[in-house]
């Protein structure tokens, strides 16, 4: 089971409900790299979490004012 790297519940695809497994280890260690865009391998659509609604879309990244 994968954990939603920001909320830890399980992570489920909001768009297909499914559980999301990456294709390969790549593909795990990229959910902890909040730059990466991170597609459901079910429905090819931007996984959301279900729980939290956080998309790993790339844009989670923090932002630092100057």
């Amino acid at each position: 089971m994968v954990t939603c790297a920001y909320c830890e519940h399980p992570l489920i695809c909001d768009s297909c409900q499914i559980e999301y497994l990456p294709l390969s280890q790549e593909h795990y260690e990229a959910l902890s790299r909040t730059e990466d865009v991170i597609t459901c391998a079910a429905c090819h659509q931007v996984l959301i979490c279900h729980w939290c609604k956080t998309p790993y879309d790339g844009s989670s990244a923090v932002q630092t004012e100057e």
